[in-house]
């Protein structure tokens, strides 16, 4: 009889500890579902931005994700260094390292920085000036250039002369014009991207090229330069505001004070139909780099990083090496320039 009842209390322990461990086991919080934070580790917010490195002007974009990943934006607010920004998007106004935050209800996001800064670098612009001086319409192109720099900021719009069948003829012109689709001269190519377009038989749009200053531009560089014998030796740095990709160098000679006759089909510089005395600058004479580009290395195209380059070259006695300047471009995947600087040879132009 003791045995029986003995079997009997056990067969009952066993059974409310069966009954017990099932309970445990299906407990989903109180039945309360997912994403509302009150159960299942599923309250959790994170904070995403758009770009954690920007200008001033460049609006970020914040998205906030709950721990399944779903976007619950629509119903958080973003917080900037401590005060509510107006949906999810905003343009900072200063510079230096903001906080970011995002709350729903008692939940917070983790906590975000973004560093706003000002533009490092001017932006300057490249006219490419396909010219010679048997060429009657290309002193339309030469006026056009002086009156750019004699424009407003027109000293940041940078010319470059590729010269055909003269005596200041560059020996891969044809390879630049096929590449950029020349088929006449004058023709002038701003940035490496659209043709200059001109007003009249006498004049150019001194707007189209004055027009692109108006970029703020990522990238800028510097020149340092000096003169041995008949040989320009040039170290050109690269700074980036923000990482990069696929860009590359291009760094040429230019000759200046050339003084060649030039045929002149225009009414420009006293309309004779040949200038005897026609003083030529920005000669295109030799090239430091393959002449669409050399490609910066992935790993130096990082934001506040500077890629540095040392090059030379060796020009022909012919050239007037008391007066040349070296003139320096970045262009992108596409050849379009992003930024250009020029320096006298035998000077340091630092980044501006």
């Amino acid at each position: 009889m003791k045995t029986a009842n003995f079997l009997k209390m056990m067969m009952l322990f066993l059974a409310i500890g069966i009954t017990s461990c099932s309970s445990n086991s299906t407990d989903d919080g109180g039945g309360s579902g997912s994403g509302n934070g009150n159960g299942g580790g599923s309250s959790a917010l994170t904070l995403e931005v758009s770009k954690s490195r920007v200008y001033e002007s460049d609006a970020v974009t914040f998205t906030v994700r709950d721990a399944n990943g779903a976007n619950v934006t629509p119903a958080s607010v973003i917080t900037v260094d401590g005060t509510a920004i107006s949906g999810s998007t905003t343009i900072f106004t200063s510079t230096g390292v903001k906080s970011a935050v995002a709350t729903i209800g008692s939940e917070t996001s983790n906590t975000l920085s973004v560093e706003v800064i000002s533009p490092s670098f001017t932006t300057k612009a490249l006219i490419e000036d396909y010219t010679g001086a048997w060429c009657g319409w290309c002193p339309r192109i030469s006026q056009g250039i002086i009156d750019v720099h004699n424009s407003a900021n027109g000293d940041d719009v940078i010319a470059v002369a590729v010269h055909n069948g003269d005596a200041m003829a560059f020996p891969l012109e044809s390879q630049m014009r096929s590449q950029f689709g020349v088929t006449g001269f004058p023709t002038g190519i701003l940035n490496r991207d659209v043709r200059w377009a001109s007003v009249s038989g006498d004049a150019m749009n001194i707007s189209q090229p004055l027009s692109l200053l108006n970029t703020t531009r990522e990238v800028g560089l510097a020149i340092n330069s000096s003169l041995s014998g008949n040989t320009v030796t040039a170290t050109i740095k690269v700074g980036f505001d923000f990482d990069q990709s696929d860009l590359k160098l291009v760094a040429v000679l230019l000759e200046n004070g050339r003084v060649e006759s030039q045929t002149n089909y225009t009414n420009n510089f006293g309309g004779g139909s040949s200038i005897p005395n026609f003083v030529h600058n920005d000669i295109l004479r030799a090239s430091f780099t393959d002449i669409f580009g050399d490609v910066i290395p992935a790993t130096e195209q990082v934001a506040d990083g500077v890629y540095t380059a040392s090059l030379s070259v060796t020009v022909g006695s012919a050239v007037n090496t008391a007066d040349m300047d070296v003139v320096a471009f970045v262009v992108d995947a596409s050849g379009e320039v992003v930024n250009v600087q020029k320096a006298a040879v035998g000077t340091n132009k630092d980044f501006d």
